[in-house]
């Protein structure tokens, strides 16, 4: 089975106490986590290694990029998908245009790039031309990766998806799309993870142990100073473990932190299309 790349963005804010990260509902005729809470993000284009993307990335080099995600080429693709795909399923872009934070409080600007943004969920118009005609520069360098994940082995679907803290714009504000995306919440880690425990909300086990790694700091900034990695990021592939009839019964998470098993039970089964 291909394994698609992937990019997912945890928006940041400082909420009344705790920092919040910002999460979709997926719609639950979604081939994949159906109705799971998760972060934005999808899968990596072909158009995101567009050279004219890369000619606009602020602040890091296609080079560096590449080296934090050990490949030789080509790893500045990864910053473009994230924040395409933040404008695609929630409002957001991290951009400038005329060497000022892209800003939505102008009625008719707001208004314009609403449009754009469908216009690019229906394929009606590239990413990169929405940034040339609006002489965007794009903020990859405000992008920061920590965290890397490979779905498992016997998955209906594979993702090698690579997430990025990201304080959130100002003059900015995150709505769901519609389509993919059915509900949008602004919520702390912890709130998340006692929503998720209780049943409230459905969170899948990446979501879960990426929420568990930015609970507990008290901004934003604390938070990213204390998730930057000062090494190499390993990739967290979970495996499957199967009983005598061959049926999923836990899912095994091997990282930094330890070894976790997880009970795969008939909800989670379905929400991970396997």
């Amino acid at each position: 089975m291909q394994i698609k790349q992937a990019a997912t963005v945890l928006l940041l804010r400082d909420g009344s106490s705790r920092p919040e990260v910002y999460m979709l509902e997926r719609n639950i005729k979604s081939e994949f986590v159906s109705g799971a809470y998760v972060f934005p993000g999808g899968a990596v284009d072909s158009e995101d290694n567009d050279q004219c993307l890369g000619n606009i990335c602020a602040g890091l080099s296609d080079q560096q990029a590449s080296h934090q995600v050990g490949l030789e080429s080509g790893g500045l693709r990864f910053w473009v998908a994230a924040i395409r795909e933040c404008f695609e399923e929630c409002g957001v872009l991290l951009a400038k245009q005329a060497g000022q934070q892209l800003s939505f409080t102008d009625e008719l600007v707001n208004k314009r790039f609403s449009a754009l943004r469908d216009a690019l969920n229906r394929r009606e118009i590239a990413f990169a031309e929405i940034c040339s005609d609006e002489g965007l520069s794009l903020q990859v360098d405000h992008l920061v990766y920590f965290s890397r994940w490979l779905t498992p082995e016997g998955m209906s679907k594979r993702f090698d998806t690579c997430f990025f803290l990201c304080p959130m714009p100002e003059h900015q504000t995150p709505l769901h799309d519609g389509h993919e995306a059915v509900h949008g919440i602004w919520i702390t880690p912890e709130k998340a993870l006692a929503k998720g425990s209780s049943g409230d909300i459905k969170l899948v086990p990446a979501t879960i142990r990426t929420l568990e790694s930015i609970a507990g700091y008290r901004s934003v900034a604390e938070l990213i100073v204390g998730c930057t990695p000062s090494a190499e990021v390993p990739t967290i592939c979970p495996q499957i473990i199967r009983d005598e009839r061959g049926q999923p019964v836990k899912l095994r998470i091997e990282s930094v932190d330890g070894v976790i098993e997880q009970p795969i039970g008939s909800e989670l089964r379905s929400m991970m299309g396997g």
